[in-house]
């Protein structure tokens, strides 16, 4: 089983993941959020490693991206307009 992070090690790094379990399993990708521990298996409990295949960030109002709620009110918005109803 190759050697990287451990279930319970902090998450450094937003991003995919390669989980690499003892014998029962394939190696698979997950996604992990920084600041969040490491899960364990429910099938090989702690001989489980994770390895940063691609980091990646949570995008948001900042990154130049509306968040839900604003996504939501621009789609009722352009509905409304293509239906006839105006502003």
């Amino acid at each position: 089983m190759p050697m990287g992070f451990r279930p319970g090690d902090r998450v450094p790094a937003t991003g995919i993941y390669t989980a690499s379990h003892d014998q029962h399993r394939q190696p698979h990708d997950v996604v992990v959020t920084q600041g969040e521990n490491f899960p364990d298996c429910r099938t090989c409990h702690d001989r489980v490693s994770f390895s940063l295949a691609q980091a990646a960030k949570h995008i948001g109002p900042g990154d130049g991206f509306h968040n839900t709620a604003e996504t939501e009110a621009i789609a009722k918005k352009q509905a409304k307009k293509s239906s006839g109803g105006g502003d």
